[in-house]
């Protein structure tokens, strides 16, 4: 039996479906904001008087920051999702702990919504540091309802409670790096280096689906249709490279975004240092995640099979496929190389899918899901980061580099789903 597992039902559906309406939002307000309002300041200083002091039009203002319906929607939903057990029955349930993890959904939605938009949009600065504390109070009382209504116990706590921390210092970091977010509410300019691979979006997604998992998981009954979560050895190592394998791509690509040299064999350690911008971290996180297809649940390493071997072999290749190959494509501005290495990944990926989710019931799906997610985030990030198609096909930096890339939300949530299909056993 696993330690603990998420029946699939009205509660764990319902609320992977606000999720996911949530962070649709925020990405598709955030990132119009971004981009509209840098181009609207841009326009309203090219019609300015020449006296340094530049004014963007309210209109134009409320044009780059859209309602925010779909997150409100979104909130909407996850709070619904509350009024049903984990148990994945259809049943309605209600108690203290579960309303109040309802409403304090529906402030979240609230405070996080139209009144934080006025706040940044016009430079309010009292009332978004105000709205600011209301919405990480929200966080902490839902985070304890949360828990007070599970049958986790601690558990509850633990995973929701990193998952909201995380939340939290995902937003505060993409308001540093993004371009209308700090910059503008303190200099009243749009960010003069906006940073594309920053944690921000990875922790975003992560948070999420920790919390979600805090909220939406029992240890109560037998697991009947779902997925399990096994605390062991292999679950750590799945995780620990799967997941590991973002940072670590972050901090490579970062430092070429950057203009760190390129010196073979990686950069030459301008920001992160040598070792960490070289593809040994990258090929070593391929290596782990291989070698956990070895583990047990209890824990013991057993004799593996051919198709152990495979998924170790699987993960090699891919390792100096991406870490080696295209990357070194990457530098030197290679694109063509570049476009043909990439078919390769896609199909080394696919094979990797098919046979971690083999003969696996709920992980066939998982798998092939985190293939394509990490494959599209790939893609995605390559055309808004500087460095990366645009500046491989015209020699010059992209002009437009777009922080809320949804390429960084595809491939966290690829490599979580990934890391859950690996660390499901596979006999």
């Amino acid at each position: 039996m696993p330690d603990i597992f998420i029946e699939f039902g009205p509660r764990s559906i319902l609320s992977l479906v606000g999720i996911v309406t949530i962070i649709g939002g925020v990405w598709h307000i955030d990132r119009s904001w971004d981009e509209e309002g840098s181009k609207a300041y841009e326009r309203a200083k090219s019609n300015s008087d020449g006296s340094g002091k530049v004014t963007i039009p309210q209109k134009e203002k409320e044009a780059a920051f859209p309602m925010p319906i779909v997150f409100i929607v979104g909130w909407l939903i996850f709070s619904a999702s509350y009024l049903f057990p984990t148990s994945g029955e259809f049943t309605v349930e209600l108690s203290a702990p579960i309303l109040a993890a309802m409403v304090l959904s529906v402030i979240l939605s609230i405070v996080a919504s139209v009144p934080m938009g006025d706040a940044v949009m016009n430079r309010k600065a009292d009332k978004k540091k105000k709205l600011g504390m209301a919405f990480m109070l929200s966080w902490v009382g839902l985070t304890v309802a949360t828990g007070l209504s599970s049958e986790l116990g601690t558990l509850a706590y633990v995973f929701c409670g990193l998952g909201a921390m995380s939340i939290i210092a995902a937003m505060r970091i993409l308001w540093k790096f993004r371009k209308m977010g700090d910059s503008w509410e303190q200099d009243g300019r749009p960010n003069p280096n906006p940073v594309v691979y920053n944690p921000g979006a990875p922790l975003f997604v992560f948070g999420w689906f920790l919390f979600w998992v805090g909220m939406a998981s029992t240890n109560q009954g037998t697991l009947e249709n779902g997925i399990p979560f096994y605390f062991n050895l292999r679950t750590a190592m799945a995780f620990f490279a799967g997941c590991g394998m973002v940072p670590v791509v972050m901090m490579i690509d970062y430092a070429h975004d950057e203009g760190a040299k390129y010196v073979g064999f990686g950069t030459n350690g301008t920001y992160f240092g040598r070792f960490f911008e070289s593809p040994i971290p990258f090929i070593t996180m391929w290596t782990i995640f291989g070698l956990s297809s070895f583990v047990a649940i209890d824990n013991t390493f057993v004799q593996p099979d051919l198709r152990k071997w495979l998924l170790l072999i699987n993960s090699l290749l891919q390792a100096v496929m991406a870490g080696i190959l295209i990357q070194t494509a990457l530098y030197k501005g290679n694109y063509p190389l570049k476009t043909k290495l990439s078919m390769g990944f896609v199909v080394l990926f696919l094979l990797l899918a098919f046979n971690i989710g083999f003969e696996k019931d709920v992980s066939i799906y998982l798998a092939f899901a985190g293939a394509m997610l990490a494959i599209a985030g790939q893609k995605t990030i390559f055309g808004d980061r500087k460095r990366g198609d645009y500046w491989m096909k015209n020699d010059e930096e992209n002009p437009n580099p777009i922080v809320y890339s949804y390429g960084e939300l595809f491939f966290m949530a690829g490599w979580i789903l990934s890391s859950i299909a690996i660390a499901t056993p596979m006999d």
